[in-house]
């Protein structure tokens, strides 16, 4: 006998199953306490991209309807119904934490001193339901929003199918 442990794949050290058990917490661990910014980062830049600027005929640009959309119950209503907001898997706390980041970060207009920064408690009514004709209600409420005589030429009243 040599005195040496036998280190064959059944007798893995206490330091590899230390290492084996972090690597699963870190990656079965929800992320705790991301900022808002990481947040667009890992659920909404992917196809809105970095800026806002979506994908043409894809993705609509929310950099010119983050404020009108904010200013009316019916938009910030449209705001967290979108399916990627409402089916997030986000808590109504880091919704609402993002949506106002991307209000004041994203937005190509400047945010009124009148705005009402979105709460956890309007995020957790809102997202009750999910839209199912997400361009049509966002043609009326930009349409509603917009100076006379620059309505969008469709307009169709938001289907909602609730309970996700």
């Amino acid at each position: 006998m040599s005195g040496r442990r036998d280190s064959g794949p059944g007798n893995a050290g206490p330091l590899a199953i230390v290492s084996v058990l972090c690597l699963l917490f870190a990656v079965l661990t929800p992320k705790a306490n991301a900022s808002p910014h990481t947040d667009y980062m890992l659920d909404c830049m992917g196809c809105h991209l970095a800026d806002g600027a979506g994908v043409a005929g894809k993705v609509p640009d929310m950099r010119n309807s983050l404020v009108p959309l904010s200013a009316t119950a019916a938009g910030r209503r449209y705001l967290v119904e979108v399916p990627g907001v409402a089916q997030s898997p986000l808590s109504n706390r880091d919704l609402a934490q993002l949506l106002n980041w991307m209000m004041s970060h994203l937005s190509a207009q400047t945010v009124p001193r009148s705005y009402k920064a979105f709460t956890p408690g309007e995020v957790a009514a809102y997202r009750k339901t999910t839209l199912i004709d997400v361009m049509g209600a966002r043609l009326r409420l930009l349409g509603a929003a917009a100076p006379r005589g620059s309505t969008p030429k469709r307009e169709a009243s938001p289907i909602r199918a609730a309970g996700r």
